[in-house]
């Protein structure tokens, strides 16, 4: 139980370590300065908890495996949204002309 809550923790502390990048610092002072700051003291505070109660080499195979499993799925996630949102972008082009058209057609056939 001690293992899963040490993981649980380090995962917690570093994925708002990370979080902190994607936000500036005029849109969200209060999210890069606190949460950034409690959950980097967070973080320190969690290895060395884990120092005292576990093995080193356990510790620093699990920080290194958190650190890269937690950066592995933001660089994920953000290819993810880059590719979507270059899709929402090409289907933004084309959608008044799919509706011109559309509306074109239904008057069109209205008409005639």
């Amino acid at each position: 139980m001690e293992i899963i809550l040490f993981e649980f923790f380090l995962v917690w502390s570093y994925f708002f370590v990370i979080v902190k990048k994607f936000f500036t610092y005029k849109k969200n002072i209060l999210v890069t300065i606190f949460v950034s700051n409690i959950s980097l003291l967070t973080f320190i505070i969690t290895i060395i908890m884990g120092l005292i109660n576990f093995e080193f080499l356990f510790v620093l195979t699990s920080v290194v495996i958190v650190m890269f499993l937690v950066n592995f799925l933001y660089s994920f996630i953000y290819i993810q949204y880059l590719k979507l949102s270059k899709k929402m972008s090409q289907i933004e082009k084309i959608k008044p002309v799919v509706e011109y058209s559309f509306i074109a057609f239904i008057i069109y056939k209205i008409i005639f």
